[in-house]
């Protein structure tokens, strides 16, 4: 596997951890956690990872980002902020393998549960070039058990439209420095 084919978008498909009897069980965000992970060319990561569902877990957000490197079928991330400020500053060191459209990353818990550091198995799938397209009709929305609904109607009232418009944000910081000062 090359760095290049590494580069892009993930969907999470499953993240399990492996028991000491070598069978798998629901990872820290339960049975059907959603994610993304994002590598780009220039060698930045960014991990973000939700729970789903109203079913109790461990946790209910994981995220960090930083950079990354890959040697072999060792994928080290090195972590520069994260959900989890432990993380900070630490290398995570994972195995790595493709298999076309699906990546997958094996490494050991960064804190111990039970006494053991478990290891941890992420799953990831290729995202698809989905997204918003220019006449703000959604082609894809992704439900919370990563299944895409088709195109969908763009809800524009979810976003404030000024953040997108650099003269309304110029204006906007304009107007805030001269109430500042």
């Amino acid at each position: 596997m090359t760095p290049e084919e590494v580069v892009g978008v993930w969907r999470l498909a499953s993240y399990t951890e492996v028991g000491e009897d070598g069978g798998t069980v629901a990872g820290p965000l339960g049975e059907a956690p959603a994610g993304l992970l994002i590598y780009t060319a220039d060698g930045h990561v960014a991990v973000s990872m939700m729970k789903t569902g109203d079913a109790p877990a461990l946790e209910t957000y994981m995220g960090y980002s930083g950079q990354w490197r890959l040697a072999g079928d060792r994928m080290t991330h090195r972590v520069q902020v994260s959900a989890h400020p432990r993380m900070a500053g630490t290398e995570q060191i994972r195995r790595v393998a493709l298999d076309g459209e699906t990546l997958s990353l094996r490494g050991t818990a960064v804190t111990p549960v039970g006494g053991r550091a478990p290891e941890r198995v992420l799953t990831w799938r290729r995202a698809k070039p989905d997204g918003i397209a220019a006449d703000g009709i959604a082609t894809d929305r992704i439900a919370a058990d990563g299944t895409a609904s088709g195109s969908t109607a763009f809800d524009s009232t979810a976003f404030d439209n000024t953040a997108f418009d650099s003269t309304a944000s110029d204006e906007t910081a304009e107007q805030q420095e001269k109430e500042t000062h």
